[in-house]
């Protein structure tokens, strides 16, 4: 039985197309084995019917969430489902402090767009074991992030030459999370290795083949 996702998009800015970089992700997503509904409604997160996923993908930039959205958003996470980040998933609902915790860091700002060449920093992990290094040509997001609350798979120094998360897992109550930084531009959604990326760190939020 396949599983399913919810990928919520919607933005305040004229950035982050979600009718371009959607249906992208449906397509890797569906590819891992899930069934995919995409919808731009947040009130969904303050809805029974939220129950009905066992993933959240979130690709929204600068909405807001009110205290029922929060609560039912972090309520289906700690009972064991999935939270995914893709890129700007870090540049949305940062009125709520519950939920930056939760995804594991916010964005702060990012150069102009760049190659960004992607080393894995737990080469054994089943998200990443395997994987080739990569490099792709997208926006960098620079993040506020906290390493001990969170398990650091890869990073970049093409940037400055210092270290930058590009991904990271972390629990949350019973739930996991799986935040990707990459993803602004839709070429890196046709990049390979993103998309093996993106696919083991979906289905790993949910308990399943990458890992556990």
């Amino acid at each position: 039985m396949a599983r399913t996702a919810l990928l919520l998009g919607g933005m305040t800015e004229k950035f982050h197309q979600f009718l371009i970089n959607g249906p992208a992700a449906r397509e890797i997503l569906n590819q891992n084995g899930f069934q995919t509904f995409l919808s731009e409604d947040i009130e969904v997160l303050a809805s029974p019917g939220l129950a009905h996923y066992d993933l959240v993908v979130n690709l929204t930039t600068g909405r807001v969430l009110d205290a029922a959205q929060e609560h039912g958003l972090l309520t289906f996470l700690r009972s064991g489902r999935g939270l995914v980040g893709i890129h700007n998933a870090a540049d949305t609902f940062k009125n709520s402090a519950a939920y930056i915790e939760a995804l594991g860091g916010r964005f702060l700002r990012h150069p102009p767009q760049l190659d960004i060449a992607v080393e894995y920093t737990d080469p054994a992990h089943p998200i990443v074991a395997g994987l080739p290094a990569f490099t792709v040509h997208d926006e960098l997001y620079l993040l506020e992030w906290h390493p001990e609350r969170a398990h650091l798979l890869a990073e970049t120094r093409s940037h400055e030459d210092r270290p930058v998360p590009i991904a990271w897992i972390r629990q949350e109550g019973a739930g996991r999370v799986f935040y990707l930084s990459l993803g602004h531009n839709r070429s890196t959604y046709d990049d390979q290795t993103f998309r093996e990326l993106l696919g083991r760190g979906a289905r790993w939020a949910v308990g399943d083949a990458a890992g556990a």
